[in-house]
């Protein structure tokens, strides 16, 4: 008589189990990770991009006027009441990187508002996390996650005459969150827009303020450069830009980027470059004077 032998289906074990559910994790952990860095790396892309659109347009803008931009604001305008709204310089480079907006009889209000204080999709930087932080922010007008080098821009700019350090070694413009939200993480202390022009009001350096950094009128860190040995040092010792912060911890007296890569930033020449975490305050503040005579490189 042949037997039949009869196959019975073996389970898996407990450790069998926890060893697939252990490599699925990793896996899982693998993907995420792959997926954040790409997903970072078209941010700081996007991010250039639109540094890059913002420094053409100040190159547009001064084309037009024998390479030079006047009647913008000053880093002091303690005492002036009253001032045209394109000395902010964002404000002035609307038509450059925003396009211009003809103006017709029979707007509604939207669109007198957008004619007036447009939404610049250009002036935010994507991966800002404090542009709609505060709820109270969300719709608002005149936002920008970027500033200016008021060190270089104080009153006038001539790309010629204006950077004896060289174009290529001087920092127009950088990134910097839109707000410092409060401590509980919501209410936005200080926002940065493209058409403020004043000082603070009272000596307060808290509120609506110019998308500006290195900026005498908002107390905000600047660079010393001592004549004798050519040496630029920052106000505040070993102050140079923050990296990633919380809304909550972002100090508003300096730049901050929101890329592990560094900060982003656009040269004079109109060039595009990441200033790595960690840059030696000498040469970070070097690159931030126009006249310094500083033979410091970024690279």
């Amino acid at each position: 008589m042949v037997k039949i032998a009869q196959q019975h289906g073996r389970g898996y074990s407990v450790l069998e189990l926890i060893i697939a559910i252990a490599i699925l994790g990793l896996l899982t952990g693998l993907l995420l990770t792959a997926i954040q860095k790409v997903r970072e790396a078209a941010l700081h892309t996007q991010n250039k991009n639109n540094i890059r659109q913002i420094v053409l347009g100040v190159h547009q803008l001064a084309s037009e006027k024998d390479s030079t931009i006047k009647e913008l604001s000053q880093s002091s305008m303690k005492g002036l009441t009253f001032a045209k709204g394109d000395r902010a310089l964002f404000y002035r480079l609307l038509p450059y990187v925003h396009g211009r907006i003809a103006f017709h009889p029979g707007m509604s209000p939207d669109e007198i508002r957008d004619y007036i204080r447009p939404v610049v999709n250009i002036y935010r930087n994507p991966a800002d996390p404090s542009w709609d932080h505060d709820p109270a922010f969300v719709n608002s007008r005149g936002k920008c996650s970027y500033a200016l080098n008021m060190v270089a821009f104080d009153g006038s700019i001539s790309l010629i005459a204006s950077l004896p350090d060289g174009s290529s070694q001087t920092i127009a413009i950088g990134d910097k969150y839109f707000s410092k939200c409060s401590s509980n993480g919501t209410v936005a202390q200080t926002s940065n827009l493209y058409d403020h022009i004043f000082d603070p009001y009272n000596g307060e350096i808290y509120g609506d303020r110019r998308a500006t950094f290195a900026d005498r009128g908002w107390q905000d860190v600047t660079p010393i450069t001592d004549p004798a040995t050519r040496v630029t040092r920052p106000s505040i010792r070993g102050k140079t830009f923050q990296v990633r912060p919380r809304p909550e911890d972002v100090d508003p007296s300096i730049l901050q980027t929101t890329f592990q890569a560094g900060l982003t930033v656009a040269m004079f020449d109109g060039s595009v470059r990441t200033l790595r975490p960690g840059v030696a305050p000498e040469i970070f503040w070097a690159a931030v004077t126009a006249s310094g005579g500083e033979t410091a490189s970024l690279d």
